[in-house]
């Protein structure tokens, strides 16, 4: 086991170093009453609440398993505790009218959440006594440094919604929505708290139009057109006041001198850039989708065409002009086109006692960046996957796709096994802007396919998912080049082997090849997920031991990946959007073999 300094100790001592309990507790639970005063009008009031509280307490005891461990002579105490309470009451009237074929239906309501966290810590770096009842916060020793932290923070959250819709005969449909939400103060500022979002759909099922009675001869049961158009908003990850410039202090930041001895001044500065005109992150789609389903319902069809425009894209940790002489709060910087296409089919049929069911899905995405803030230095946002001074693996930029990788190009590898990069702008100096698109985390589509078969009492599942088009930026190792992978081991440069795909290890310009396409893979794959088999107890024996159904099975999850990607797993890189793609090596999925019961009583 390894303690911080990169100390190496036996896991059975590092056990025995600490002590530490966490308790937590919840309550949760809901209200509600509906109210019916006459015949289509529906009032409900609901109220929801849940009560959290956790407390956690550690103990360093005193360790002396070598002699550079850093606490060996400091038996620490913590303790903190953390409340959070939660209520949201919701209100809101439904009346649903129906005339001949006419139907009409009609919502308003509103909505309102509070949020309270409070917390507050105490400790010690050392206590008087190595001994169980001087083990806490309240027994610190005669030099001990005493620490201390709390705050309460509250959320609040109103909502205001309204709802309209008409349907003819179960042939024509529409509906209207109108959303106006407020965020609360510490998310956004006062001006701009309020956002509306209105969005209207409708849809044309031709199936039952007299017109269109040629469909049944085609074994077309149902055939069903619709639009959809709405916008919808979103504060990101907002809170905290973000948006202001509350002042951070310090207690040596100016020094003044009185000829003899520096006397430092305590000092006050704003944390950041206020930005006052932060506002709702909004989405704009328009979705095009028809369903279908054919052959006495056996065969059905879903297809969604979309796109969709997010505008004033909140983003956070952004570089600015030096000139402004701050870092930026979080701001509006740009928007983000989405187009791309769904598909979903599905068969189900039988033959006899045998039974067997095939869905299948297929989904494309094409995504751009159209807008950048003219005043975000350099004309890109850069990720917040940061390598040493070579800058992020990511970049967010006007017509490249959201966070592509962004690096350095290996043009061929020299008689010495190093790398030689492509000069883009012909300065003879390779430098940051040397740096061009080496690939993208979205893959051109994603698809899956669920298998199903049943006989009698036994049934037979198989799942399966995957991605095609979707590049890896494999970030093993952030600084020296090692070759622990058996491909890079393998194919890499040495005296012998000159036309290798990849440098000799401890490569010179280490930083700049970590950072290159040398590193950037094809992550398509192909990963079967489930494949189960179950079996259920005949109803008749059931019934004799006071059981509704008995159910057991046996899968194998995630047993086969087919990929040509070199490292560990292609779908456990990181998720952050910024950081979407890039492979830190963690922990790849796990293969399980599972066993199971399932009982309804």
């Amino acid at each position: 086991c390894t303690l911080g300094g990169g100390e190496m100790v036996h896991p059975a001592v590092n056990v025995k170093r600490s002590d530490t309990s966490k308790l937590n507790r919840n309550l949760m639970g809901t209200l509600y009453a509906n109210f019916t005063p006459f015949k289509g009008f529906v009032f409900t009031t609901r109220l929801g609440y849940n009560y959290s509280n956790t407390n956690y307490y550690n103990y360093n005891h005193l360790f002396y398993g070598s002699s550079s461990v850093v606490n060996k002579d400091q038996n620490a105490v913590t303790r903190w505790s953390q409340t959070g309470e939660y209520y949201q009451w919701e209100n809101f009237m439904n009346y649903n009218k129906t005339i001949g074929k006419h139907a009409l239906g009609a919502m308003l309501g509103m909505s309102y959440s509070n949020n309270e966290i409070t917390y507050v810590s105490a400790g010690v770096n050392k206590v008087a006594k190595d001994d169980p009842l001087y083990a806490d916060v309240c027994y610190p020793a005669g030099d001990a440094v005493k620490t201390t932290d709390g705050y309460s923070n509250v959320y609040r959250k109103l909502s205001y919604f309204a709802r309209l819709n008409y349907s003819y005969a179960d042939k024509y449909i529409a509906e209207a929505v109108f959303r106006r939400d407020a965020a609360d103060a510490s998310v956004l500022p006062f001006a701009n708290k309020w956002g509306s979002f209105p969005s209207f759909s409708a849809g044309w099922v031709l199936s039952k139009e007299n017109f269109m009675s040629f469909l049944k001869k085609a074994n077309v049961s149902f055939l069903k057109f619709r639009v959809s158009w709405g916008l919808n908003g979103s504060t990101s990850n907002l809170g905290g006041y973000k948006y202001s410039n509350a002042l951070n202090t310090g207690s040596a930041g100016y020094s003044f001198s009185n000829g003899e001895n520096f006397i430092y001044i305590p000092y006050a500065k704003p944390s950041q850039l206020y930005n006052p005109n932060l506002k709702w992150e909004s989405s704009e789609q328009l979705d095009l989708g028809l369903d279908l389903r054919m052959f006495n319902e056996r065969f059905t069809l879903t297809a969604d065409w979309y796109s969709k425009k997010t505008r004033d894209l909140i983003v956070s940790g952004i570089i600015i002009p030096y000139e402004a002489g701050n870092n930026a709060a979080p701001m509006n910087a740009g928007n983000v086109s989405n187009k791309g296409f769904e598909l979903d089919l599905g068969w189900k049929d039988h033959i006899g006692d045998f039974g067997y069911s095939i869905n299948a899905n297929i989904a494309t995405l094409r995504n751009k960046v159209t807008y950048l803030d003219p005043n975000i230095s350099g004309g890109r946002i850069e990720g917040n996957t940061v390598m040493h001074s070579n800058g992020a693996f990511t970049a967010f930029e006007v017509g490249y796709p959201v966070w592509y990788f962004r690096g350095y190009q290996v043009d061929y590898l020299d008689d010495n096994g190093d790398p030689v990069f492509k000069d883009n702008d012909n300065n003879g100096i390779i430098n940051a802007e040397d740096k061009a698109m080496i690939g993208k985390a979205f893959p051109d589509f994603t698809y899956g396919i669920t298998l199903g078969m049943n006989y009698k009492n036994f049934d037979f599942l198989v799942f399966a998912n995957g991605s095609q088009g979707n590049d890896l930026f494999m970030s093993y190792q952030y600084f020296n080049i090692s070759y622990s992978l058996k491909e890079m081991y393998d194919q890499r440069w040495t005296p012998s082997n000159k036309t290798a795909k990849y440098a000799r290890p401890q490569v010179t310009q280490a930083e700049k090849y970590n950072l290159s396409d040398a590193l950037v893979f094809d992550g398509s794959f192909f990963r079967i997920k489930q494949i189960q088999l179950g079996y259920t107890v005949p109803e008749k024996i059931c019934n004799k031991v006071k059981l509704s159904k008995f159910r057991v099975y046996a899968s194998l999850d995630n047993f086969f990946l087919f990929t040509k990607y070199p490292g560990m797993d292609p779908e456990s890189s990181a998720t952050a959007t910024a950081g979407m793609g890039v492979d830190y090596g963690n922990y790849p999925t796990t293969r399980k073999v599972v066993f199971g019961v399932s009982l309804t009583f």
